[in-house]
């Protein structure tokens, strides 16, 4: 059996050529590693990096482009049994969408990138739709859709909408073309070869040069200063390169006989898929490698801490004499949870300077936030019980207030701009605690007079979310002010703000606090936070400190 059949991909037959042969064995090969990459990345889809990269986007995205890059596999083997309509709607459809999809998905950098901006400077939820009727609801949900649609949002509506515009044109060209079909009204029948040939096409073209030459480079533009520190940038830099020189080349072996020699084993359509292929590896395996980079980094530090305790325990006193002089020496060279905790709690220029690499270049902003709001949390409480002769009640009421509000921006996932990620049995236990007070906040109505909406639409929230701060709802932020050691002083202070929360248009007036509520009802959700951030943000972070010290000495 010759490895090249004379005749190539001639119209004629089947090509059971070893060429042939390669390209079936290869499409079997790589369909069972997307496949298998799709499912791990769902198995993971909780993991901080691959949640703010919407799993469910990039798994579609892989898999529409996957069934194009197959079905192009199959052209040359199966020869003559590949009609040119089945080519026009395979080019029509399936690669439109894929590139669609696959742009969507590379646009999240960009919006995770401005969310975490905001995150610095606002104090932000986004309001939930509320209303007495279905109708109300699903009215003020569309309002709310309007509302906080952005950049990002409108990309994805406009990516829903080319979609359906793509699919209704090339349905009205595929049945008034006679290439197609005996019952046209324009072009004529021809031979398989030339129907590949001819206007029919144009619009599958035009999609993917507005994609490729339009979006993508915009939004290298956008991404350039980002550089974050999974190499997302690199990655979406890298996708959008190789997805260049495709349509010419395409445009060129179908309109051109230059290459017609090379067409006869490398058919136009497959100078797509080098770009397809790298692009399906890069949206499932990108976030995998650094999930697998980050446990590998916690099982050699776990490694390095059993050790110590090992020695500790028989009594051995270890070289380097401190745990944390062991973690960051270590073979992985790890900085210890010890140095996280301390610039947590000091607040000072290294926690500001945290809190913005962590918004910059991690991404996950939100967990250094949750983490400073809930400290203070701790500490104000420990403060109020100490005030003398203060109400424990109207205390205990200030202070969850003021957990909802911790519970309403960084941990409800439908009101939260950016919710940290915790384990499922925490969330649970935080959403029995504040879930039924942040709904009636989310969804409350303002008056009148506590609201600068008009009064024929009464329902009504903040114009941009990113923009909503906590004077959007009834909540009182932590104090600010320290409560003095004086008596009459603290006392005042204190109940002054307490009772001012009570009033008419106040949703929380009247909830029952549930028994369970205390000082430590973020303890755990604490410990998970500062254990994601210790993994790797504050790794990476430590070590360019390092560097940059190591080069201005």
């Amino acid at each position: 059996m010759p490895f090249l059949n004379p005749g190539g991909h001639n119209f004629i037959g089947v090509n059971t050529d070893g060429w042939g042969i390669v390209q079936l064995v290869f499409a079997i090969i790589f369909t069972i590693i997307i496949l298998v990459l799709s499912v791990v990345l769902w198995m993971y889809r909780n993991e901080p990096v691959i949640r703010m990269r919407k799993a469910p986007l990039a798994i579609a995205a892989a898999l529409t482009l996957h069934v194009y890059t197959t079905l192009v596999l199959l052209v040359y083997p199966i020869n003559q049994y590949w009609p040119c309509n089945a080519e026009f709607w395979i080019m029509s459809i399936y690669l439109p969408i894929g590139i669609g999809l696959f742009q969507a998905q590379n646009q999240l950098l960009l919006r995770t990138s401005r969310g975490q901006q905001h995150l610095l400077t606002q104090d932000i939820y986004r309001p939930l739709p509320g209303g007495k009727t279905k109708s109300q609801y699903y009215w003020n949900a569309f309002k709310l859709w309007c509302q906080t649609a952005r950049e990002g949002g409108y990309f994805e509506g406009f990516v829903a909408a080319g979609i359906i515009v793509q699919f209704f044109v090339s349905l009205v060209i595929y049945i008034i073309s006679r290439k197609f079909n005996a019952y046209g009204i324009v072009s004529h029948a021809t031979t398989e070869p030339l129907c590949r040939r001819g206007w029919e096409w144009a619009p599958s073209i035009i999609w993917q040069a507005v994609w490729n030459y339009i979006a993508g480079p915009y939004l290298l533009w956008k991404i350039r200063m980002i550089n974050d520190i999974y190499n997302w940038r690199l990655q979406t830099t890298i996708a959008l390169v190789l997805g260049l020189p495709g349509t010419p080349l395409w445009l060129l072996s179908v309109y051109s006989d230059k290459l017609s020699a090379v067409n006869k084993y490398w058919i136009p359509a497959m100078w797509f898929l080098p770009a397809l292929i790298a692009w399906e590896l890069i949206m499932l395996c990108g976030p995998l490698v650094t999930i697998y980079k980050n446990r590998k980094a916690a099982i050699d530090n776990s490694r390095i801490l059993a050790e110590f305790r090992k020695k500790k325990c028989k009594g051995v006193n270890p070289a380097n004499g401190s745990l944390t002089t062991l973690v960051t020496q270590g073979s992985s060279g790890r900085h210890s949870m010890k140095s996280l905790e301390s610039c947590l709690n000091a607040n000072g220029e290294d926690f500001s300077a945290f809190h913005k690499f962590c918004a910059n270049k991690a991404l996950n902003g939100e967990n250094v936030l949750f983490l400073e709001k809930t400290i203070k949390f701790k500490n104000e409480w420990t403060r109020i019980l100490t005030v003398p002769d203060c109400s424990l009640e109207k205390a205990r009421m200030h202070m969850y207030r003021n957990a909802v509000d911790i519970y309403l921006k960084l941990v409800n996932e439908p009101t939260a701009a950016y919710p940290i990620n915790v384990e499922g049995k925490i969330y649970l236990t935080l959403k029995s605690l504040f879930g039924a007070a942040a709904t009636l906040i989310a969804t409350r109505r303002p008056s009148a007079a506590r609201s600068n909406s008009n009064a024929a639409t009464p329902w009504d929230v903040p114009a941009d979310p990113l923009e909503a701060s906590g004077n959007d709802h009834p909540l009182r932020p932590i104090l600010t002010h320290s409560i003095s050691m004086d008596k009459t002083n603290s006392t005042t202070e204190l109940v002054t703000e307490v009772e001012a929360e009570a009033d008419l248009d106040d949703p929380l007036t009247g909830i029952t606090i549930p028994a369970k509520f205390d000082q430590t009802c973020f303890d755990e959700a604490m410990a998970s936070v500062k254990n994601m951030l210790w993994q790797q943000p504050w790794q990476d972070f430590m070590n360019s400190r390092r560097e940059s010290t190591a080069s201005t000495s």
